[in-house]
């Protein structure tokens, strides 16, 4: 099941919104904290049925080892220790082993066959959650939780597939506040306009998007520079609008419920230098990554040397987090180096580019790291950028016709050019404006935190929310689904 299809925003969710304000309503909150969560077990197992035993057991022993070890005093580090190793053991299992065997086959000149196994769906992103449980309860940051609300909290729908990673200290109390047991309607106006706008970034923007960057990467070899660059920039704003619409829909569904989430995305494509660029985006991977191992490394305490060290180990398995191939390692390594020259360089000097140079500098440095991240292998990146390098002309009309949707056709009978012209004008335009939006202020939970209906945004809400039920001809999964 998918945020974007009929049967989610028609039917589950508002099956969900009903069903757990009314139990609240008639005195009930420990049953409706374990409907939501059985609704929240229904739209995983939708996606994967099979993943499903893998979440529950995760929460079971997550839940008895943050209870052993709140009431240990003797212990706690033992505990915790084993309860992390336990995490990263499943996560490594299911997501690395066979990356792992096959490289270790591959220095000893052996032949691995890989093991047949299922990505559990959203393991990354639960698995750190309960991580940081853990290490909360170590630390005396945690309370004791009924199991239904620890269950609530690792399982809720909105963000188990895909994040934002979320922290017990965050939703846990939001859930037991007694004002929240009521259904508030600033928070599901609130909530159904980021949604509207989420779904409108997924189905309108990164699904065109998407189209055009699957034909470039199918055909790579028939790409000349100008076709190659128009491949390299859509993936770029596809994966933003993909990720940036899904949290904000995560963001909006969850307000329904009067449950606020992180903010995970703050305009990244506006930042000046790199380290701006990661306090934009993914925020909450970032925050997890800092607190939960650079800061236990040493963070910046122990030298500048060590910083860079400890900046470069954060970034590699930042890389190997989203995946397990030598691309995300790359492209982990490639976010480290340039972190630490950013740094090395703010070490000797507090002058900066000016403005406009520093933001395309960095731009093109997102824009080629994201080629590693999008490409199967490290040669077909490479290929791709030697594209770059293939000559000019006009961008491939195989390309250009990804970009002429329904709703660009219809201005083709007021457009009296030529068809190749008007797809090649409609593949520009739909990339500037594209561009245009994500340097926008895009972080709705922001946007709407001081929300004030008006006729204009409500009717403007309607249109987008319409336009994108429309564009609904098929269901495509998000980006970070695979991660």
């Amino acid at each position: 099941m998918l945020f974007n299809s009929h049967f989610f925003i028609f039917l589950f969710l508002p099956l969900s919104v009903i069903g757990y304000f009314l139990l609240h309503k008639i005195g009930k909150p420990q049953f409706a904290k374990c409907f939501l969560f059985a609704m929240s077990l229904w739209f995983y197992a939708a996606n994967d049925i099979r993943s499903v035993p893998v979440l529950i057991l995760s929460i079971l022993v997550n839940y008895y080892l943050g209870k052993q070890i709140l009431k240990t005093s003797s212990h706690k580090k033992l505990l915790c220790i084993i309860g992390i190793l336990l995490n990263l053991g499943v996560l490594g299992v299911f997501k690395y082993l066979n990356f792992f065997m096959e490289n270790i086959s591959f220095v000893f000149g052996q032949t691995y066959t890989p093991i047949s196994l299922i990505l559990p769906l959203g393991i990354s992103f639960f698995t750190f959650q309960q991580i940081s449980y853990l290490v909360d309860c170590k630390n005396d940051g945690a309370v004791n939780y009924s199991l239904s609300e620890y269950a609530l909290f690792a399982s809720f729908f909105p963000y188990v597939t895909s994040g934002p990673i979320a922290f017990h200290s965050e939703i846990i109390p939001q859930l037991r506040q007694e004002k929240n047991f009521k259904p508030s309607a600033c928070n599901l106006s609130r909530g159904l306009t980021a949604f509207a706008f989420g779904l409108f970034k997924k189905v309108v923007v990164a699904d065109t998007l998407g189209a055009a960057v699957n034909y470039g990467w199918s055909n790579i070899d028939l790409l000349n520079a100008p076709s190659a660059l128009v491949v390299i920039l859509s993936y770029t704003l596809q994966l933003y609008f993909d990720f940036a619409g899904y949290s904000d829909m995560a963001s909006g569904i969850a307000l329904c419920f009067n449950i606020n989430l992180p903010i995970n995305f703050d305009s990244p494509y506006k930042a000046r230098n790199i380290s701006d660029f990661w306090k934009r985006w993914h925020m909450t991977m970032t925050r997890f990554f800092t607190r939960y191992v650079y800061i236990p490394l040493g963070g910046s305490r122990n030298g500048l040397a060590k910083t860079c060290l400890n900046t470069l180990i954060i970034f590699l398995i930042s890389g190997l987090w989203h995946g397990a191939a030598w691309t995300f390692v790359l492209w982990g390594l490639l976010h480290g180096i340039a972190m630490v020259i950013s740094r090395l360089i703010s070490a000797k000097t507090d002058k900066h580019l000016p403005y406009p140079l520093a933001w395309l500098l960095t731009f093109i440095f997102v824009n080629i790291c994201w080629v590693f991240f999008r490409a199967p292998d490290i040669q077909s990146a490479f290929n791709l950028f030697s594209r770059l390098t293939s000559g000019f002309g006009a961008i491939s009309s195989e390309l250009t016709q990804n970009f002429l949707t329904t709703e660009v056709k219809l201005f083709r009978f007021f457009i009296p050019i030529d068809d190749s012209l008007f797809a090649t004008l409609s593949c520009v335009i739909f990339i500037l404006l594209a561009t245009l939006g994500a340097s926008f202020p895009q972080n709705m939970q922001r946007r709407l935190q001081n929300f004030k209906p008006t006729k204009a945004f409500c009717y403007s809400t309607i249109v987008i929310f319409f336009w994108a039920i429309i564009s609904l001809s098929g269901i495509s999964t998000f980006i970070y689904f695979n991660f």
